[in-house]
């Protein structure tokens, strides 16, 4: 697999699961929605940290970087798009407001 095809794959699964996320906005509340889609994101991570490691004691040792690594990667990530719908207000809510 190429770079460009990583990064392909990248983007079509961060729109599939935004897509499975906006679907099902439309028969629950978007809180629970954004809520379930953490609790989610938190729990394959433990898994992915937790299935890298050798063996318990590996992990163990694993968990604060992955703590500060996911959480701060979390964080650029919210701040980029809050960034973005602030600049973006109007198209992405289609609204006359600023």
């Amino acid at each position: 697999m190429t770079d460009k095809d990583d990064n392909d794959l990248y983007w079509d699964l961060v729109d599939e699961f935004i897509e499975r996320a906006n679907s099902r906005c439309e028969t629950a509340d978007p809180g629970m929605v954004s809520a379930a889609l953490l609790q989610a994101a938190a729990r394959f991570n433990a898994f992915v940290v937790a299935s890298s490691s050798v063996d318990r004691s590996e992990f163990t040792e694993e968990i604060e970087p992955s703590l500060r690594y996911l959480t701060n990667q979390y964080r650029d990530f919210l701040k980029e798009h809050l960034e973005d719908y602030r600049e973006n207000y109007k198209v992405y809510m289609r609204t006359e407001e600023s």
